[in-house]
């Protein structure tokens, strides 16, 4: 198995096996909420645990998101100037931003786990459990980023597409439809008055 075919196989895979968490994470986060709601407003007597809760899955569920999205090119950048370079500079440039965004990760990881080592003796303040748990989400979060930019780093050798390596899959064919539509000059219609 070539290296190009083992990281588009892991990142698909890794993608897949998030969607499953981060759908569970979203899930209970909205029931947390619609609860709690329905507690203080309905019934009048609120629940202490539904907003904390809540918050920490909306936290898990972002952070973990962050990595398939990274997968599919899904988020903001500038590509302006990238775009108007010769391709293999182009190219030189976008590894190297994505060597710095491996390096920031790395941080993530390492303070990551200091954080929530850290956070092992302290509980939270509704839930009162460990804060071990809800902070290891920067840490679990940076480690899938790592795996997937690395991933899309290898692909993105041999992309010779800069479109392919800036932009998620169906951006790049709706630019690409919409690059080969011709436009009539719009005209403007008077009824004559």
């Amino acid at each position: 198995m070539s290296i190009f075919k083992a990281a588009e196989t892991i990142g698909n895979a890794l993608e897949k096996a998030l969607e499953v968490p981060l759908l569970i994470l979203s899930v209970i986060m909205t029931f947390t909420v619609l609860l709690g709601v329905l507690f203080r407003y309905v019934f009048v007597s609120p629940l202490s645990w539904t907003e904390e809760f809540s918050r920490y899955m909306m936290i898990w569920m972002a952070l973990l998101a962050v990595a398939p999205c990274i997968w599919r090119h899904e988020h903001v950048g500038v590509t302006m100037f990238v775009k108007k370079l010769p391709r293999l500079l182009a190219k030189g440039i976008i590894f190297i931003s994505n060597a710095f965004i491996l390096f920031f990760l790395y941080i993530l990881v390492v303070y990551g786990f200091k954080m929530a080592e850290g956070g092992k003796a302290q509980l939270s303040t509704a839930l009162n459990t460990s804060m071990y748990w809800w902070l290891m989400s920067v840490p679990v979060s940076a480690l899938l980023c790592i795996v997937m930019l690395i991933c899309k780093m290898i692909l993105d050798i041999r992309r010779k597409d800069l479109d392919e390596i800036l932009m998620a899959e169906d951006i790049v064919a709706t630019v690409k439809r919409e690059e080969n539509l011709e436009f009539d000059e719009p005209t403007l219609k008077g009824d004559g008055r």
